[in-house]
């Protein structure tokens, strides 16, 4: 694959600040033209390539054994289970309280009850700004009537 050379023209490409001045690039090669040669080549050997990989595993290749149990087997993430705790949802701050006296009596792990917490504060968010766009509508419409 050919470089490109920097010649005279390119070096001046640049700004006094470094950046390349409007319609000069840094690659004034361009991206490689071979790329699509290079893909199809690397899919036509995925066979012989898979084959040589469980080979070496069959073998005893521990690295091969990972890199086949990584893509088949996909690694496992840990699953809450669901608990059962009485959730006092008359306002957000009760929502809340029931929450703290759900994990302080260890009926509900610290990690969901924070997750449950963060859930609150997002709707605490979400009602504020509700709240805050009702009273922007009324003061428009104050405003509009004293017009």
């Amino acid at each position: 694959m050919n470089k490109p050379e920097n010649t005279p023209k390119q070096a001046t490409a640049r700004r006094k600040n470094g950046t390349f001045a409007k319609g000069h690039t840094g690659n004034a090669g361009g991206r490689p033209g071979n790329l699509a040669n290079l893909r199809a080549k690397l899919t036509a050997g995925s066979d012989e390539v898979a084959t040589v990989v469980l080979a070496a595993a069959i073998a005893g290749d521990m690295s091969a054994c990972r890199l086949i149990l990584e893509r088949i087997v996909p690694s496992l993430k840990p699953i809450a289970e669901p608990v059962a705790f009485d959730l006092d949802d008359t306002d957000l701050p009760s929502t809340a309280r029931s929450i703290l006296r759900a994990i302080a009596s260890g009926t509900l792990p610290s990690d969901q009850g924070k997750a449950l917490l963060d859930a609150v504060l997002g709707m605490a968010r979400v009602v504020e700004v509700a709240e805050l766009e009702q009273q922007l509508i009324e003061l428009r419409g104050l405003v509009e009537a004293d017009r």
